[in-house]
C-alpha cells in the first residue's frame, strides 16, 4: 500500500521472521556468538529465553543459516504434543522417511540415525520453539533422547527456545534433571532507546529507504511505547507508515505516533511515558487541614470498598459465564468466503467464472436465514454485505493483505462512500496461541490497518469502529491448525 509513496522496495516492519531485516545489536550479537559456541562444542542442552517479541525466532533462523558446519537441523514449532506425535513429527523433520507405532521402534531407529550422522561428521541439532508450552512428561522424553551418546561426544544438541516463564518450568523440582543438563543459557533483553533508533533505521535501509522518514522525537516515542520490544516496534512503525500514507504525510513525527498509540491501544506492560520526558510535572499539592484529611481518608476507604465489591461481582460473573461460541448459522460467509463467494486467500481468481456459477455455501444455512446461494453476483456487486459480514483471514504471524483482499476492501469502500449514513464495525480476532495481551495487540493492529485503508479510500473515519478482541469468539477449535487459521481474521459488518 505505501511502498511507492515512501519509495521502499519491500515492507520494512513485517512481524514475520525475515533474516534479511534482522538487526544485530550488542545483545543479539552476544546471544548469537554464545549459542554458536554451544553448538560447535557439542554442549548438549542449550537455552534461549526472552519475552514475547524480543526476536528469538528470527535469531534462531539466522543461527541455523550462519552455522559454518555440516548439520542436520530439525525444528519443532509447537511442542504441545503427546509423545507419539512428537516422535513422528521429529522423524519427519529429520527426514527419516518412516512412521513409528511405538516409542521403542523410534528409539532403535533414532540411535542408528545419530550414529550414521556421527560417522559422516554431521552435527544433529533439535530446536524446540515455544518451549514454555512443553509439559513435564514430554520434557522428560526429550531429556532421555540426550542419553544416546558416545563416551566422549554428544550425538545430539537440543536447543530450547522459549518465553521467560519457561525458566519457572525448569526450576520445578521434578524438572531438575533437565535443568542440570543445560550448559549454555542466554536471555534476550528488550532494546534500549538508542538501539531502537538504530533498529528502525536499519530495517528502513534494508527496505531501500534513502531518506529519514521518522523524526528523532518520533523514534523516542516509539521506544517509550514499545518498551524496546522489536515486535511491538514493528507493529507501531508499520501502522505509522500506513497512517502517514493515508494522510499524505512523508515525514512521521511524534504527533502521528501518538495518534497511532490511541488506535492500537496496546494493553498493560507498555509504558507510554518515556523516562526523562519533557512533559510538564504536575503542580505541588495544596496543604489541607487535619479534619479535611481525615474526611478524605474515610471517603477513600468507602470508595475502595465499593469498588472492591463491584470488582468481585464482575469477576464472579465472568467466571460463571461460559465462553461465547459462534453457531454455524452465524458464520457468514463460511470457510474463507470473500465478497463474491470465493476464497479471499486464493482470492477471486476468475470473477467471471464465479459470477456464472457461484456454487452452494460450505454449510447449509438454517431455514430462518436467507440462503447464501440465493444472493446473486449482481447483488454482491451492488452490496458486498449482501451475505452478512465480510471476513478477511490472515496467515500466522502476518499482517499482509493479498491483492484480492485489497480488491475486496475497495468494494466495501465504494459501498460505504455511496451510503454515508452507514457505519461499519471492524473487529480483529486471533487464535489462542501466545500471550493474550500480544494477541489483543495484533488483532487491534489488523483491524486498525483495515480502518486506515478504508479511510484512505475516502470513507469517513467517524463511520468506522475498529477494535481488537484477540482470541475471543473463535469460529473453530484452536486445537487444530485449520481451526487456528479460521480464527485469525478481521470481520467487517455494517451497523445501521
Amino acid at each position: 500500500m505505501y511502498l511507492n509513496f515512501y519509495r521502499l522496495n519491500s515492507k520494512p516492519f513485517q512481524i514475520t521472521t525475515d533474516t534479511r531485516f534482522l538487526w544485530l545489536g550488542e545483545k543479539h550479537s552476544e546471544a548469537l556468538a554464545t549459542l554458536k559456541y554451544g553448538i560447535l562444542e557439542d554442549k548438549g542442552f542449550l537455552l534461549l529465553t526472552g519475552d514475547v517479541g524480543t526476536g528469538k525466532t528470527a535469531l534462531i533462523k539466522l543461527l541455523v543459516k550462519s552455522i559454518d558446519i555440516s548439520a542436520i537441523v530439525a525444528t519443532i514449532p509447537d511442542p504441545s504434543l503427546e509423545a507419539a506425535d512428537f516422535f513422528n513429527i521429529l522423524a519427519e523433520e529429520f527426514k527419516m522417511d518412516r512412521r513409528f507405532a511405538s516409542k521403542g521402534d523410534f528409539l532403535i531407529y533414532f540411535k542408528q540415525f545419530l550414529l550414521k550422522a556421527h560417522t559422516t561428521d554431521k552435527k544433529v541439532l533439535l530446536i524446540i520453539d515455544e518451549a514454555q508450552r512443553l509439559h513435564h512428561d514430554l520434557l522428560e522424553q526429550i531429556r532421555l533422547l540426550s542419553n544416546i551418546e558416545l563416551e566422549n561426544r554428544k550425538l545430539i544438541n537440543i536447543f530450547f527456545v522459549g518465553q521467560t516463564e519457561f525458566n519457572r518450568t525448569l526450576l520445578e523440582e521434578r524438572n531438575k534433571a533437565v535443568r542440570q543438563r543445560i550448559t549454555v543459557h542466554y536471555h534476550i533483553e528488550p532494546l534500549a532507546e538508542l538501539e531502537t533508533q538504530q533498529y528502525i533505521r536499519h530495517r528502513l535501509g534494508v527496505a531501500g529507504c534513502k531518506t529519514e522518514i521518522f523524526t528523532i522525537d518520533a523514534m523516542r516515542r516509539i521506544h517509550a511505547f514499545s518498551a524496546g520490544y522489536p515486535r511491538l516496534i514493528n507493529i507501531i512503525c508499520d501502522h505509522a507508515l500506513l497512517t502517514g500514507y493515508a494522510g499524505g504525510t512523508k515525514a512521521i513525527d511524534v504527533s502521528l505516533i501518538r495518534d497511532c498509540e490511541k488506535e492500537l491501544r496496546l494493553p498493560e506492560g507498555v509504558r507510554p511515558q518515556a523516562a526523562g520526558s519533557a512533559d510538564k510535572s504536575p503542580p505541588a499539592p495544596v496543604a489541607e487541614s487535619p479534619a479535611r484529611a481525615s474526611s478524605r481518608r474515610t471517603l477513600m476507604v468507602l470508595v475502595f470498598l465499593l469498588l472492591a465489591t463491584f470488582a468481585g461481582l464482575m469477576f464472579y460473573q465472568y467466571r460463571s459465564e461460559k465462553p461465547q461460541r459462534w453457531a454455524v448459522e452465524d458464520i457468514a460467509p463460511q470457510t474463507y468466503k470473500g465478497l463474491a463467494g470465493v476464497p479471499l486467500l486464493d482470492a477471486q481468481k476468475d470473477e467471471s467464472t464465479a459470477a456464472q456459477s457461484p456454487g452452494p455455501p460450505a454449510a447449509s444455512p438454517p431455514p430462518k436465514a436467507a440462503a447464501p446461494e440465493a444472493v446473486s453476483s449482481e447483488s454482491l456487486a451492488r452490496n458486498p454485505f449482501a451475505r452478512g459480514k465480510v471476513i478477511i483471514f490472515f496467515p500466522y504471524n502476518s499482517n499482509e493483505l493479498t491483492p484480492e483482499g485489497l480488491a475486496a476492501l475497495d468494494r466495501i469502500a465504494e459501498f460505504l462512500k455511496a451510503n454515508p449514513s452507514l457505519k461499519a464495525e471492524i473487529r480483529g480476532y486471533t487464535d489462542s496461541v501466545g500471550a493474550v495481551n500480544y494477541n489483543v495487540s495484533v488483532s487491534a493492529f489488523r483491524a486498525n490497518s483495515i480502518k486506515s485503508y478504508l479511510t484512505g479510500k475516502g470513507v469517513s473515519s467517524s463511520n468506522l469502529i475498529a477494535q481488537g478482541l484477540g482470541p475471543k469468539n473463535p469460529i473453530a477449535s484452536n486445537d487444530t491448525l485449520e481451526g487456528r487459521e479460521q480464527n485469525r481474521r478481521v470481520e467487517i459488518e455494517p451497523v445501521l
